[in-house]
């Protein structure tokens, strides 16, 4: 077998990229294709091309005030990038209206996240483990209502640059030699 059996380009199961929906909206509104036609050219399903023109598809208005819809790649991805928003995992706090009240009063009494997530493990009042680095992400995210001022010690996030010096005695042997030496 050769390489050429091997290709990835009309994998199933690709998602539109915005190339992509600028080709449908030539295709479509320019050069009036169906559906099918620029699934067959695309590499997608006829159903992917035809949800993606309903997505995109908005109404203008003529010189004449007639309505015509025509397909616009900017709309179908701002759909998609919306959609997107709903994917990944669901907060942990979002039924557990108890351990989020239990946490903002903590922090509000001067409670390191690292307590009250190790407070959270001992106790068996709630179902969840979390652990410092969540409580931190809820704080930076803002799910708590919170900002990273009502710590005790304000802002703990550190920074991912530190300034490193050399020493003299490294400089002093850098100089008069050529980089390539170096």
């Amino acid at each position: 077998m050769c390489q050429d059996n091997y290709t990835t380009d009309n994998r199933k199961g690709k998602h539109l990229t915005y190339d992509d929906r600028k080709i449908i909206e030539h295709l479509y509104n320019i050069q009036d294709k169906s559906a099918t036609e620029i699934g067959e050219e695309l590499g997608s399903h006829r159903t992917t091309i035809s949800r993606e023109i309903r997505k995109g598809e908005v109404e203008l208005r003529n010189s004449d005030y007639t309505i015509r819809n025509e397909y616009v790649a900017d709309k179908g991805q701002q759909v998609y990038d919306n959609n997107a928003t709903a994917k990944g995992p669901k907060i942990k706090l979002a039924k557990e209206h108890d351990l989020a009240d239990f946490i903002k009063e903590k922090i509000k009494d001067k409670f390191f996240p690292e307590v009250i997530a190790n407070e959270i493990k001992e106790m068996d009042e709630f179902e969840i483990n979390l652990n410092q680095k969540t409580l931190y992400n809820f704080i930076d995210k803002e799910i708590l209502i919170m900002n990273w001022e009502d710590l005790t010690y304000g802002n703990y996030k550190k920074s991912g640059f530190i300034n490193k010096r050399e020493k003299e005695s490294t400089r002093r042997h850098k100089q008069g030699r050529q980089i390539s030496d170096r």
